[in-house]
């Protein structure tokens, strides 16, 4: 009787394993979350940063701009997100994530990057990290990347059937990049539409200044990982543009940061540039990130300026 019972309860588990198995396997072929495929290859070089970066600059772009050079050598990919703040969480990532020397780094930093909540001590900014998603992984490289989906995924895997988490506006690019069009095969995005969300941007900006500090341990890892990205390549250091409203409240939170990121910058001889002043060339969809279009233009110019600086 006890034999059978465990015959049986062992086939149940076996069930539900294949099953299990089979769901990640299939989610893995189709549209997984926005940053899956920033985890499903090697690099040789790499964006770095925020959201900003995550839907400003596309690396499929900078590669044709730039394939009559033999400057670096390729793929890029577009490593930013969210939560990608500077620390020893994201610097390990990103050591796991390149494969050759002669690379392109691109790091876009703002206050933002800097940025912990209120009264963390080092220590404890690292375990705030490590609650995150590049904390709960090991693999950043595989296709498909099974340890990704099992321990970042936070859906129904029944997801895998279906795509319609998916926001009809965001193309989530292979080489990482995703790219936010105004107009879709759905609706389009308004003008009024980018005026309320752009409020909402606001609101989350005047809220997060109250709640969050400039880390001397984020500054010290952005230090780190720049030193450690120097004998990998070349290296540029930009911020981007984005409403000038804004930048008011980012510059009013750190008000000598161009200053000082310039000069650090030309200690490690390494160019700093900033696009916050053409902030108004440039359209977002909510304030602070840009739509598809100047997405677009912003990484041309951005192509042409590493070219400039490459070939002096």
């Amino acid at each position: 009787m006890l034999k059978s019972f465990v015959i049986k309860l062992f086939i149940i588990a076996i069930t539900f394993i294949t099953i299990y198995i089979f769901f990640i396997d299939k989610l893995s072929k189709g549209f997984v979350d926005t940053n899956y495929n920033k985890f499903t290859q090697e690099a040789s070089g790499l964006i770095i940063g925020l959201s900003r970066a995550n839907e400003g600059i596309s690396p499929s772009i900078i590669e044709e701009e730039l394939k009559e050079y033999n400057f670096f050598n390729k793929p890029i990919v577009n490593f930013a997100f969210n939560e990608a703040h500077f620390g020893e969480v994201y610097y390990e990532a990103i050591k796991k994530k390149i494969k050759t020397d002669n690379g392109l780094f691109i790091l876009s930093i703002s206050p933002g990057n800097f940025t912990s909540p209120l009264g963390l001590d080092d220590k404890k900014v690292f375990e705030y990290d490590e609650r995150l998603t590049l904390g709960k992984i090991n693999n950043f490289v595989s296709s498909p990347n099974y340890n990704y989906i099992i321990n970042v995924y936070g859906a129904s895997l029944y997801n895998s059937l279906h795509n319609l988490d998916q926001w009809n506006h965001r193309v989530s690019h292979l080489d990482g990049w995703n790219e936010v069009k105004l107009a879709s095969k759905l609706d389009t995005i308004t003008d009024k539409d980018i005026e309320y969300w752009k409020s909402l941007t606001l609101k989350f900006y005047e809220q997060k200044i109250k709640t969050e500090q400039i880390s001397s341990y984020r500054h010290n890892y952005f230090i780190k990982t720049v030193e450690y990205l120097k004998t990998k390549g070349e290296v540029f250091l930009i911020r981007m543009p984005s409403d000038s409203t804004i930048l008011k409240i980012e510059n009013s939170h750190w008000k000598n940061f161009d200053f000082e990121m310039d000069s650090i910058a030309k200690s490690f001889n390494i160019p700093y540039l900033n696009y916050s002043k053409k902030s108004n060339n440039y359209k977002t969809y909510d304030g602070s990130h840009l739509e598809s279009e100047s997405a677009k233009e912003f990484t041309e110019l951005l192509s042409k300026d590493i070219k400039n600086n490459l070939v002096e």
